[in-house]
């Protein structure tokens, strides 16, 4: 299927691990050019040049999105070296695995700046250039949890929700200027807080590890394994072209069914 995303031009951030390095890698497959941020130097320069190995032009930026005028910085930065700005991926985030009691005033407050106001801010960075080019596309990187709350991680699944909720609202406001908003939310992808939960899972059954993943991937995901970050970055790059024109103000889960089933005990 040709998607026609050549030559776009793509902001991703927490770009430098995980999915956000998928998303990245898959936009350069596709001959977009990248603007590419996250928090951590020598990762995010190790993913730019793996993007221009597979002949991406690609530029980064360090940049901490929870600091407002950082992500002014970046959006203006991006927009400077490229001209415009057709896609924005509102990648940066992470969870908070602590109950309602145990979280503290400052980790409600980073938890939402980082997962949610994030990705309000730098939206309405682009929303100008956006509406002049008369279309854009912003995808957020949400989470199952935002649909179907995860115990235990109460601040992460109310930001979650509320980047659902701006995703489905945003989407409806700025439709007549051609600009679609839509989230991805995925679930059960593997990655380091996976591989820690499995030690853990394997630890508290005497299980090693590959064994303690595919008991744990049989008891609580449908499909019985876990999800790659490839697989949620091909959605992310679908819903940016223009195969997915009439998708706007979509929640589309990547979760191997896990958010339309009950977990046995």
């Amino acid at each position: 299927m040709k998607l026609g995303l050549r030559g776009k031009v793509v902001l991703v951030t927490g770009a430098s691990h995980g999915i956000g390095r998928a998303i990245s890698l898959a936009f350069a497959e596709e001959g977009c050019r990248l603007a590419l941020a996250s928090r951590t130097q020598e990762a995010l320069a190790a993913v730019t040049k793996e993007a221009e190995a597979l002949g991406a032009d690609a530029c980064h930026w360090v940049t901490d999105v929870t600091d407002p005028d950082q992500a002014e910085a970046l959006a203006e930065a991006s927009s400077r070296e490229w001209g415009r700005i057709d896609v924005l991926v509102n990648n940066a985030g992470g969870g908070l695995a602590k109950p309602f009691e145990a979280v503290r005033n400052e980790e409600w407050e980073h938890t939402v700046n980082l997962n949610f106001l994030s990705a309000v801010r730098l939206s309405r960075a682009v929303l100008p250039m956006m509406k002049e080019q008369k279309g854009g596309q912003i995808i957020n990187i949400a989470a199952l949890s935002g649909r179907v709350p995860r115990f235990g991680q109460i601040a992460s699944n109310a930001a979650k929700a509320a980047l659902i909720n701006f995703t489905e609202s945003l989407a409806a406001e700025i439709a007549p200027y051609g600009i679609r908003v839509n989230a991805v939310c995925p679930a059960a992808v593997f990655n380091d807080r996976w591989q820690e939960r499995l030690l853990r899972y394997g630890k508290e059954h005497g299980l090693p590890p590959e064994q303690a993943m595919a008991e744990l991937a049989a008891k609580r995901i449908p499909l019985g394994r876990f999800g790659r970050p490839e697989e949620v970055a091909s959605v992310v790059v679908f819903l940016a072209s223009e195969r997915a024109g009439f998708i706007t103000g979509a929640s589309i889960l990547v979760d191997g069914g896990m958010g339309r089933t009950v977990s046995a005990p």
